[in-house]
């Protein structure tokens, strides 16, 4: 599916494919877009659901590379990060937040930080909380 030819509309189509294949090629052309991607934010921001783990993956992806074009999906992506079972996500997650970045973010990728126990997830929020120009709290010892 994933040929430089489709529209915008066409991977928007494709983000909501019966198929998995299509909804992660589609997430991922749009990661490639840049900003002309960034009208697919809204449908990007519904896959961040999908119960497939790449998907959710190669949305969070694509909603990072849009940096702040994408700063209607921080709510979301928070959500992804504190609450999403795969690490990898939550990690890619923080990302993105710090790639958007906008303060607030700051109180979930803090959440995040101190209450994470994945050690990847905590190094990735701190250094997405130095991005934005957020301190990173310390954990109490």
């Amino acid at each position: 599916m994933a040929t430089p030819e489709l529209t915008l509309p066409q991977l928007l189509a494709g983000l909501k494919h019966p198929d998995r294949a299509e909804r992660l090629a589609a997430a991922l052309v749009l990661g490639q877009m840049g900003r002309a991607a960034r009208k697919a934010v809204p449908t990007l921001i519904e896959t961040l659901k999908d119960k497939d783990r790449q998907v959710r993956k190669a949305a969070v992806l694509a909603l990072g590379d849009l940096g702040p074009d994408a700063r209607e999906a921080v709510s979301a992506l928070a959500e992804r990060l504190l609450n999403d079972e795969e690490a990898i996500i939550r990690r890619r997650a923080a990302v993105a937040l710090g790639r958007i970045d906008t303060q607030e973010a700051v109180p979930a990728l803090e959440e995040a930080h101190l209450h994470d126990d994945n050690p990847g997830v905590q190094a990735v929020t701190a250094a997405a909380l130095a991005e934005i120009d957020a301190k990173p709290v310390r954990k109490a010892a």
